[in-house]
């Protein structure tokens, strides 16, 4: 009995020590295992971080691809002044590996690495997959925003260095001589879809003609404020004008430009005996004694091209030598400004119609500029030697102390079509801004007479720049005196205003009244208030 008991209490004291072991152990076994675990989650964080690191490295490195600025030459040529190279045919070869683009992206002095503006030196996972996000739109943004442009052709010119063993060198050498070559690179870039599209534009407009239009209606009322009319009194009058321009460019700084006018209706000029038009629209279309109410001319057809670094332009064709002489920015637009022909252009300028010529401007843009031309000036005449026309003038451009910009113009002309030899006439031009919003003009000018010499003065005020109702509103004043010592005199004054009701509409309130002193002493006036509409486009 003690044997049994004692054997059975040592079994009891080794189950008490195995199940102290073994609670020992297991929680150890656990707490490893928790290690491991958390040893592999580490690992298996690293490395998705590691990949999404590797994935922005490389969006990174597209975008700065996609941004970088200067345009990557592949390869250069060696050519010389006296035999250069033919330019390869531009066709589209598959893109280099590697190529860099002009910069399309961040503003200068962004990041490109970061482009998005998110802590670099962030290393959390949301992070990281925000800026993931961010690279792949803007990679995406990029892509969609530019093209491919065909390859180009660069010269550039290179200064090197060419020994006596013919040997060229970079850098200076004992020996060597200086020699200026030139190579030819071809180019890669990538150009915005907004820049290809206006380049496109552009070149059609310049290979291609276009048609511009030019409009009028001008209606007028006439009444006799001095003497006995003899025509009827108080007579309405309308004339409607529109010239259809095309214009073409034919080669580098030449152009081809043509003018298509169609008038229509009865203007004031077909009745008022007056010395000058009433409506300078048929100015120049209509030769004096003529009456027409229905007319379609070719006003102008001439080439022109510029030579010289495009300081003289030559311009040959059918013309109208008052476009480029005795200019005057308050007193020469029959459409916008003064409509009265003794306030668009001089008199004395004696030429009445339109025909073939030649002008040069030389124009050096340093103050001074150069003007000749000759024209047939009678459409009669069965060659030029029978209807020479020809016009000189010299103009400046300065500023005046305390004042604008001035021109000052003087022209010299001659003339055969009149059957009695060259009669020769003289005169000048001037506007001078005063201000801002004023600008003072006149003109003088004589003429060979068969006795002695006819003479002409005018001067006014033109306002704008906002002294008006409107801030595109223009108005002005002028007077002209028109003197011959054959066929009377004329005195004429001449007040405007010109609404702008957009930039191609206007509309125009004006008002005339002539003195004319004819021959025998007979004197008469007329009052012409007028309307007129004018449109472009």
């Amino acid at each position: 009995m003690v044997s049994v008991r004692y054997w059975g209490s040592k079994s009891v004291l080794h189950g008490a020590a195995i199940a102290l072991m073994l609670a020992v152990t297991i929680p150890s076994i656990a707490s490893a295992q928790q290690q491991v675990n958390a040893v592999n989650s580490v690992a298996k964080e690293d490395q998705e971080r590691q990949a999404l690191l590797d994935q922005l490295a490389t969006l990174e490195k597209r975008i700065a691809e996609l941004t970088a600025n200067s345009p990557q030459a592949v390869p250069a040529t060696q050519i010389s002044m006296a035999e250069p190279q033919a330019a390869a045919p531009q066709q589209t070869p598959a893109m280099p590996p590697g190529m860099v683009m002009p910069q399309t992206g961040p503003a200068p002095g962004a990041n490109p690495a970061n482009p998005e503006g998110v802590p670099a030196d962030s290393t959390n996972t949301q992070d990281l997959l925000n800026r993931i996000k961010l690279a792949e739109q803007r990679i995406k943004d990029l892509e969609t925003s530019v093209v491919w442009s065909q390859p180009e052709t660069r010269t550039k010119r290179v200064e090197v260095y060419v020994d006596k063993d013919g040997g060229v060198h970079d850098e200076p050498v004992p020996g060597a001589r200086k020699t200026v070559t030139y190579t030819r690179e071809r180019v890669y870039r990538r150009q915005d879809i907004a820049e290809q599209i206006e380049k496109a534009l552009s070149d059609a407009e310049k290979h291609s003609v276009g048609v511009g239009v030019n409009a009028s209606i001008v209606s007028q009322f006439a009444h006799n404020t001095i003497g006995e009319s003899p025509v009827p009194d108080n007579h309405f009058y309308e004339l409607a004008s529109a010239d259809l321009i095309f214009t073409a460019g034919i080669a580098q700084n030449t152009v081809f430009f043509a003018d298509v006018v169609g008038l229509s209706g009865p203007s004031p000029d077909l009745e008022l005996p007056t010395l000058t038009l009433v409506n300078g629209y048929s100015a120049r279309l209509i030769e004096p004694g003529q009456v027409h109410q229905n007319v379609l001319n070719v006003r102008e057809a001439w080439l022109r091209t510029e030579v010289f670094g495009q300081k003289l332009a030559l311009i040959a064709g059918r013309m109208d030598l008052t476009n480029y002489f005795d200019h005057n920015a308050a007193a020469n637009d029959e459409t916008t400004q003064f409509i009265s022909d003794a306030l668009v252009n001089n008199p004395m300028l004696g030429l009445a119609v339109n025909g073939a010529g030649f002008a040069a401007v030389y124009d050096p843009k340093h103050g001074f500029n150069f003007k000749f031309g000759l024209q047939q000036s009678n459409t009669q005449a069965t060659n030029l030697n029978d209807s020479i026309y020809t016009l000189g003038e010299v103009g400046f451009v300065g500023r005046l102390p305390k004042m604008g910009e001035g021109n000052y113009r003087f022209w010299y002309r001659t003339d055969n079509s009149g059957g009695q030899g060259y009669q020769k006439g003289f005169g000048t031009s001037i506007d001078q801004r005063l201000s801002p919003r004023t600008v003072i003009f006149g003109r003088a000018g004589g003429s060979d007479a068969v006795v002695k010499r006819d003479y002409f003065y005018s001067g006014g005020l033109k306002f704008d720049n906002g002294l008006g109702f409107f801030p595109g509103d223009t108005w002005g004043t002028g007077y002209a005196q028109t003197d011959l010592q054959v066929g009377g005199k004329e005195r004429l004054v001449e007040g405007f205003y010109n609404i702008s009701l957009s930039e191609k509409l206007h509309l125009t309130f004006h008002v005339q009244h002539f003195w004319e002193l004819q021959g025998a002493g007979v004197k008469l006036g007329f009052l012409v208030p007028g309307i007129r509409l004018q449109a472009s486009f």
